[in-house]
């Protein structure tokens, strides 16, 4: 049987991906950020699912980043 290596610099999602940092989800809090050239607007509201639970996460606070951006939401559970 073969065993999977990961490569530590590799990420979870493509180039065009999401990334959801979700440490902080028990606080109602998570970062989304992500490379794609569509930027959320203050408001938007993206469904998440974080251990076996779904939760909405509104745009509360928008960073553009280099060659990207970050979003800051609240979550609460859907």
């Amino acid at each position: 049987m073969s065993t999977l290596h990961r490569d530590p610099e590799l990420r979870s999602f493509n180039s065009s991906g999401y990334e959801i940092l979700g440490d902080g989800i028990a606080r109602g809090e998570v970062v989304i950020w992500s490379v794609d050239p569509v930027r959320p607007r203050i408001g938007d509201i993206f469904l998440i699912e974080s251990g076996g639970h779904a939760y909405d996460a509104a745009v509360e606070q928008l960073t553009e980043l280099n060659g990207g951006w970050s979003a800051r939401c609240r979550a609460e559970p859907a």
